[in-house]
């Protein structure tokens, strides 16, 4: 089988640079202490959920998961979904691992079905902790002073 070029997207914002490489049998992800190299084989799903991002330079994540071992690893990578050269590589990707493409779910529907919690819902659930962790300290020094 002929090699194909590899496919690649970047995307840097501020000091960060993400680089995304599509070979013909691997997905690899560089950026800041976030390095993936996966087999292609290995990747179980992906999808693209939109986030929140004030400064306008991601508008999305491209979230991966695959196998590792009997474990399964997923990670989040910010993108611009607007990109041209985005949609070229999850094109890519989809025709590489169609059967690993969550693209025609829901983002959300698509994110509980490998498993991820979406960032939105990771965000209430650590608000919601730090509130009960203040709320539990206060009771306690309330308590101690009574007694």
């Amino acid at each position: 089988m002929a090699m194909t070029e590899p496919i690649t997207y970047v995307l840097s914002y501020g000091m960060a640079k993400v680089v995304l490489t599509l070979t013909d049998d691997r997905f690899v992800s560089k950026a800041a202490m976030q390095n993936v190299d996966i087999p292609l084989a290995s990747l179980r799903h992906f999808c693209v959920a939109p986030v929140v991002n004030d400064v306008n330079t991601y508008d999305s994540q491209l979230i991966v998961s695959w196998a590792n071992g009997d474990k399964t690893e997923s990670k989040k990578i910010y993108v611009r979904q607007t990109d041209a050269s985005f949609q070229q590589f999850v094109n890519a990707l989809q025709q590489r691992r169609p059967d690993a493409s969550l693209m025609h779910l829901p983002p959300a529907e698509a994110q509980k079905q490998m498993g991820v919690m979406s960032t939105n819902k990771l965000a209430w659930i650590i608000a919601l902790g730090i509130v009960a962790v203040v709320l539990i300290v206060a009771l306690i020094f309330i308590l101690k002073g009574n007694s």
